[in-house]
């Protein structure tokens, strides 16, 4: 099974706003996505990564296959899909930043990364 951890991003995924990820993957890496996407593989959904103790905390389904994307293109739409409107409207801070000043902020780096659709399947 292929895991994906969301860390800041947990509650936002358990509560069923998150639908949308952002990963600096290496291309190899991206493909495993791409093939469970293709198999309609469940994803286990951690925490955090296993190395940092992380435990699973439900499962995802891809609903496209992952593509690249500057995040100089994110839009409001990815606003709100990442999780960050619903973190902004909770009050929680990214790194001492409101989600909007670290969406801001990501957006200017301009950086390349692989976009991920999902639908959340449970909780565990």
């Amino acid at each position: 099974m292929n895991y994906i951890s969301f860390a800041w991003t947990t509650d936002a995924f358990k509560v069923g706003v998150k639908h949308r990820t952002r990963r600096n993957w290496n291309d190899d890496y991206a493909q495993r996505f791409i093939k469970a996407f293709h198999n309609q593989d469940v994803i286990g959904v951690l925490d955090k990564s296993f190395r940092f103790g992380g435990k699973q905390v439900g499962s995802l389904k891809l609903t496209e296959a992952p593509f690249q994307q500057l995040t100089g293109k994110m839009s409001e739409f990815d606003y709100k899909a990442e999780g960050l409107y619903w973190m902004e409207k909770q009050g929680i801070k990214i790194r001492g930043l409101t989600p909007r000043e670290f969406f801001e902020n990501w957006k200017q780096d301009n950086e390349m990364v692989w976009v991920v659709t999902f639908i959340k399947l449970e909780n565990m």
